[in-house]
């Protein structure tokens, strides 16, 4: 039989405190796990932000893995917390390509960017094309805009340009364009402008083709194969002097485009239209320059129709527009076909439409040209002190307008380095194609904070179940040495 012990009130209100005590903390623990779910929900649907300051667009180890990190880090806890991450990007300069492409995995994992553009170097671009005529060459052309930083043009060798900014820092600038034409070049290509480079290859070049010219001996050939050969142009050529009897500017052949890269027809001369038509086709150039454009068996070829012969303008030969005083046929241009010059009546002050004078259509993979004006040696004999020289530069555009560009067929980047976007020969166009239009800059001024573990509030819950354990453990046993359950 067990015995009862009287408890004195001491113990008594001791029991009760360690009961009060349990019940109090799992009312507490109960009370957290509330608000810890409640808070959960909320941060659910918050947006988290990490921000990355890129500095530097160098070619370190160390600079990409302090980039790709947090982005791993911001796919991460977006999976572990089933919210959202967004990554706030401060560029000072643009992201190499490797950068880029870990920067485009982020849209695809559903992780949103946000990037304020610090480089100074929007619309950033290059392109190289192999220049067109005998003397080979390039053409490289970049744009920057606005630009408040200078153009630098750099090859494998060194400087090769520099360019000043189109206004000062802090002052809106219009674009930068700017061509060149160099004659030798040193791979890499590239162009900077502040924090972005842009770099391109350069094309395989061929050994440049002859032209054939097709003509009756008199001034307009003899100057204008004259002044293509003094572009560069290696010229052939058969000159019919007589029905019998011809003269010949080195060793003309057929029409073939594995020889020639065009063929100019400077008059009314008989031509085998059907051998023209086959070289154009299959990639040639043809040129119908003055009464060659009424020749009937090319009417299938030409671009235009010659409606009428229109006079000069009495000393325009000696004026700003030379072109002005030469006879030149009335074109009316064919569906589909480009007018590459026209002429105004700006010499004598007349209000007139634009006549077209230059017009280009294409034949298969080849181009055929028609130019209106005969007789152009009179630019060359009879005007400024310039006019050769311009006569010649003419020439050498015209040809140029046909000639197929002398260049081996690109080759095909490896899967590896293929990419969707224009990649570094347009790095900030690559940029904004990865991570689309960068905020306003005033962003970058109260920058966001970098997610943080939330600090619990009030004791944990480990430490409550121990505190209610040990209340409820000493009040069960002083209850039993008084002999109670």
């Amino acid at each position: 039989m067990t015995t009862l012990t009287p408890p004195d009130g001491g113990r008594r209100a001791l029991e009760r405190a360690g009961r009060a005590l349990a019940l109090g903390a799992l009312a507490l623990a109960a009370w957290q796990a509330v608000r810890d779910r409640h808070d959960a929900a909320t941060d659910a649907g918050r947006v988290r932000v990490t921000s990355v300051r890129v500095e530097a667009a160098d070619h370190t180890d160390d600079r990409l893995r302090s980039v790709v990190a947090p982005l791993r880090a911001a796919v991460v806890a977006r999976a572990a917390r089933g919210g959202e991450d967004t990554l706030a990007l401060s560029l000072s300069h643009v992201p190499r390509a490797t950068v880029r492409g870990a920067l485009s995995v982020l849209p695809l994992a559903g992780v949103p960017v946000r990037w304020v553009d610090s480089t100074g170097s929007r619309g950033l671009a290059l392109a190289i094309a192999p220049a067109g005529g005998p003397r080979g060459g390039y053409v490289v052309r970049a744009s920057a805009g606005p630009a408040t930083q200078p153009l630098v043009l750099r090859d494998g060798g060194g400087l090769l340009d520099s360019l000043p900014a189109a206004a000062p820092a802090g002052v809106t600038a219009g674009r930068v364009d700017a061509t060149w034409r160099i004659a030798s070049i040193a791979s890499p290509l590239e162009a900077r402008v502040g924090g972005g480079r842009a770099t391109v290859t350069l094309p395989d070049t061929l050994a440049p083709k002859r032209l054939l010219v097709m003509a009756q001996p008199g001034w307009e050939s003899k100057f204008a194969v004259a002044a293509l050969e003094e572009t560069g142009w290696r010229v052939d050529g058969t000159l019919r002097v007589s029905p019998t009897g011809a003269v010949q500017l080195g060793v003309p052949q057929r029409p073939d485009t594995a020889r020639y890269a065009a063929v100019l027809v400077l008059d009314s001369m008989a031509v085998d239209a059907a051998a023209l038509s086959r070289f154009v086709t299959a990639g040639g150039g043809l040129v119908l320059a003055g009464d060659a454009v009424r020749v009937p068996s090319l009417a299938g070829l030409r671009p235009v129709r010659a409606t009428a012969l229109r006079g000069g303008v009495a000393g325009a030969l000696l004026t700003a527009s030379p072109r002005r005083g030469l006879e030149a046929w009335e074109f009316a241009v064919m569906p589909g076909r480009t007018v590459l010059l026209a002429d105004t009546g700006e010499v004598t002050g007349e209000v007139t439409h634009a006549e077209p004078s230059v017009v280009v259509g294409r034949i298969g993979a080849g181009r055929v040209v028609a130019v209106a004006y005969r007789d152009t040696w009179r630019w060359r004999m009879q005007g400024t002190d310039d006019g050769a020289a311009d006569h010649r530069a003419w020439w050498g555009d015209v040809v140029g307008a046909v000639a197929p560009d002398a260049a081996r067929p690109a080759r095909a980047a490896p899967a590896a380095e293929a990419t969707a976007g224009p990649g570094d020969a347009a790095p900030y166009a690559d940029l904004v194609a990865v991570l689309g239009a960068p905020s306003p800059a005033e962003a970058e001024a109260s920058p966001p904070t970098a997610p943080t573990s939330r600090v619990p509030r009030g004791p944990s819950p480990a430490l409550l179940f121990v505190a209610a354990a040990l209340a409820l453990l000493a009040e069960w046993s002083s209850r039993r040495l008084r002999g109670l359950r």
